[in-house]
This record gives C-alpha cells, sequence and structure tokens, in this order.
C-alpha cells in the first residue's frame, strides 16, 4: 500500500514550521496549566529536537534526494 501516492511533496520549511508551531502550542499549554517552570524537561527535549533538525537540514543539502 503506498501512503504518498497522489500526495503532493511539500517543501522541508513547511514541515520545519508546523513542527516548531506545535512545539509552541506544547509549551504555551503548558505554562498555563502548569505554570512557568514547568516546562524545563520539555526544554532539554526541544533541544536535543533542534539539534536534530539541524542535522536533518544539512544532510537534506548534502545528498540531495528527489
Amino acid at each position: 500500500m503506498c501512503y504518498t501516492c497522489g500526495m503532493k511533496k511539500q517543501p522541508l520549511w513547511v514541515y520545519v514550521v508546523g513542527v516548531l508551531v506545535v512545539w509552541a502550542v506544547i509549551f504555551v499549554v503548558g505554562y498555563f496549566v502548569y505554570g512557568p517552570t514547568a516546562g524545563y524537561p520539555a526544554l532539554h527535549v526541544f533541544g536535543g529536537f533542534l539539534l536534530g533538525m539541524l542535522a536533518m537540514y544539512i544532510a537534506m543539502h548534502l545528498y540531495r534526494w528527489e
């Protein structure tokens, strides 16, 4: 079964913006529900996630995929 059949490929920046919006929503909800100090574990995960996104961006430009 082909999950991407008939779907248009989106540029990488569309996915990056979408992920950043989701993280922003997570932090805003956490701030209003749990207070200003509850997000510290999520901040550690977010930092690692940003490093992974940077690595993916560099790899995508080095190993051009079509």
